[in-house]
């Protein structure tokens, strides 16, 4: 692991628990054991999860302007490509940021043919108070987008997130340029390995983007002193 950005005293000094386990509350014993394992990752752990798997499917749809396509690729908010079958790794690391505030990050790499990208988000606490089964999720390697994530529990003991439509910079969407997020992480019983889904939908132009693979998952040691630069937004905002 790569060196980056130590917490301040404050920020580790208090317990830390999990994001997904904060906004789920009770429900969080509701998911497959290995959910909870992928979800329960906190800062006191000073562990990280390295994922390897297969996206058996990446579409978007046609009406996506190219130049749309560029941009999300460059700013890791979304892969611009498309195909089936592309090696994908998913790291995620645990922290408290310098707001304070628990923190999950998620590190995507999809190997396109000659065109590797990468997909950046931050799940966080909320430090404001706001509705149960909530989390904030900041997109991109510079956190360009903020959505609010409603947490729930499917009855396979999957964790589905469901996003409403992003701010930009801090600024709300028009509803006709909106677009919800639903994803879903489960563990497959008969293929003893993590599955996921993600599809985003517009009001007016249907589905925009569809993921769909599969990864197996291991931890290793991580002190907060090796959670590289890359795993954390370059700006940092409180933007609720």
């Amino acid at each position: 692991m790569g060196s980056g950005e130590s917490h301040t005293p404050a920020a580790t000094a208090r317990a830390t628990t999990s994001v997904v386990r904060t906004a789920l509350g009770d429900a969080f014993d509701e998911l497959h054991p290995k959910v909870q394992w992928r979800f329960g990752l906190s800062a006191s752990d000073e562990r990280c999860q390295v994922g390897v798997g297969v996206m058996e499917e990446m579409t978007h749809s046609a009406l996506i302007p190219p130049p749309m396509l560029w941009l999300g690729a460059r700013r890791g908010l979304f892969p611009g490509g498309k195909a089936r079958d592309v090696p994908f790794t998913i790291v995620n690391y645990a922290y408290v940021d310098e707001l304070g505030r628990d923190t999950l990050s998620f590190v995507r790499r999809f190997s396109f043919a000659g065109s590797p990208q990468g997909m950046n988000s931050v799940m966080v606490t909320p430090t404001v108070s706001t509705s149960p089964g909530h989390a904030l999720d900041y997109l991109g390697f510079h956190s360009d987008m903020i959505v609010r994530t409603t947490c729930s529990v499917d009855d396979d003991g999957g964790l589905v997130l469901e996003s409403g439509a992003p701010k930009v910079l801090g600024v709300p969407t028009p509803h006709l340029a909106s677009a919800t997020t639903i994803g879903r992480e489960w563990w497959d019983e008969h293929e003893e390995r993590h599955r996921i889904q993600i599809e985003v939908t517009s009001p007016v132009m249907g589905r925009l983007f569809l993921y769909r693979g599969w990864f197996t998952a291991e931890e290793r040691p991580c002190p907060a002193g090796d959670i590289p630069a890359s795993a954390k937004p370059t700006r940092l905002e409180r933007r609720e």
